[in-house]
């Protein structure tokens, strides 16, 4: 590959990324919503670019399962399943205590104040009352601790998975829900973490991801329920 070519493709690369991200956040912003057609061309026209990389990121997005393609009618943002909200939780659960439980061993001082910087984030955020800022800091303070592990595949996944669950699925379902106190077990799990207490960390963390994810299947479960009592 010439030096031309070479820039040229991670010009495009670096298109591509913006695109998806731009997109990601009209979802999470609720600007897209589930069963909503992608406005693409206009949306390159607003990012100054051509539709390629834009088409690239929906694909992109499509083999993630954030959007569906339509032939002949377009790209549309897709609609979230109570057994897709399940797999998704199931795997998070399988993973990230996996994960944990590789950062604690070799934790440094360094390490360990980017974890409690994250969760200092998060507490921070919970005194604001914005659903959504509570939700981009949760997501850093489990990332903080993944990418800690340096796994670097299951780290792509896990990234993967709160794209998969945030952006499809309504967090006021989650964050609003009495049952789930986020601020303690998170705040549990670091103090755990402090001492090097795998065990006790790993623990804490399995019951945490139990209890978002029951609280994200009965509040599917109730706003499907709501939908048919409004239909019928």
């Amino acid at each position: 590959m010439t030096s031309k070519n070479k820039n040229s493709f991670l010009k495009h690369d670096s298109l591509t990324r913006e695109a998806y991200n731009d997109i990601r956040k009209m979802i999470f912003s609720n600007k897209l919503k589930p069963g909503q057609k992608v406005p693409y061309r206009r949306m390159a026209d607003g990012l100054n670019m051509s539709l390629t990389p834009v088409v690239q990121a929906l694909k992109h997005m499509e083999f993630m399962g954030l959007v569906r393609h339509e032939q002949n009618k377009g790209f549309f943002i897709e609609t979230v399943t109570p057994k897709e909200i399940d797999e998704a939780y199931k795997l998070r659960s399988m993973l990230e205590p996996v994960m944990l439980a590789a950062t604690i061993p070799k934790l440094d001082k360094k390490g360990e104040k980017k974890i409690g910087a994250a969760l200092d984030e998060y507490l921070d955020a919970c005194q604001t009352g914005s659903l959504k800022l509570k939700l981009v800091k949760d997501i850093q303070f489990h990332m903080t601790m993944a990418e800690l592990s340096d796994q670097k595949l299951s780290i792509l996944i896990i990234r993967h998975l709160f794209d998969f669950l945030y952006l499809r699925f309504s967090q006021e379902l989650i964050f609003s829900r009495p049952s789930e106190d986020a601020a303690s077990a998170h705040s549990a799990i670091f103090k755990a973490i402090q001492v090097r207490d795998a065990d006790t960390a790993i623990k804490l963390l399995q019951d945490h991801i139990s209890t978002i994810h029951k609280n994200a299947l009965e509040g599917i479960q109730q706003r499907l329920s709501d939908l048919e009592e409004i239909i019928f």
